[in-house]
């Protein structure tokens, strides 16, 4: 499990991963954000997700769900160590990232990729986004 304030309000959030197969069953339809997609879809209990839970995970939180079958179902996602990193929004390092992730409020999520470039999973004031830094690996 991560901590940082994800979505600037200055409270602090909580992500971890859910794996694949690891739920209950539905009580009713569940949904899960793509930002790779920038849209909203049905959970798929068979892949990986990303949760999100805004104001450190109280019992009245809003969890965001964060799935994409595509990005998540590659070698590095599947071993032991997630290759996830916070970003903070006071590093040095967040000063780059500006450049490529507008509107970015909060602390950045940094996700790892097969070819050694990470990605920052962020928030925009409205919903969760993908930026992708110019760097080659």
């Amino acid at each position: 499990m991560w901590t940082g304030d994800f979505n600037g309000d200055g409270v602090i959030d909580r992500l971890w991963t859910l794996p694949p197969a690891a739920a209950r069953p539905a009580a009713g339809r569940e949904w899960a954000r793509d930002p790779w997609r920038d849209r909203q879809r049905p959970f798929d209990r068979a892949a990986m997700a990303l949760v999100l839970a805004l104001g450190g995970g109280t019992p009245s939180a809003a969890c965001t769900v964060i799935q994409n079958r595509r990005f998540f179902a590659t070698p590095i996602w599947e071993e032991g160590d997630k290759p996830v990193h916070i970003l903070s929004r006071n590093d040095p390092a967040a000063l780059a990232w500006r450049q490529f992730a507008r509107r970015w409020r909060g602390d950045g999520i940094l996700l790892g990729t097969e070819a050694g470039v990470d990605v920052l999973l962020y928030w925009d004031g409205r919903r969760y986004r993908i930026a992708y830094a110019s760097e080659a690996p």
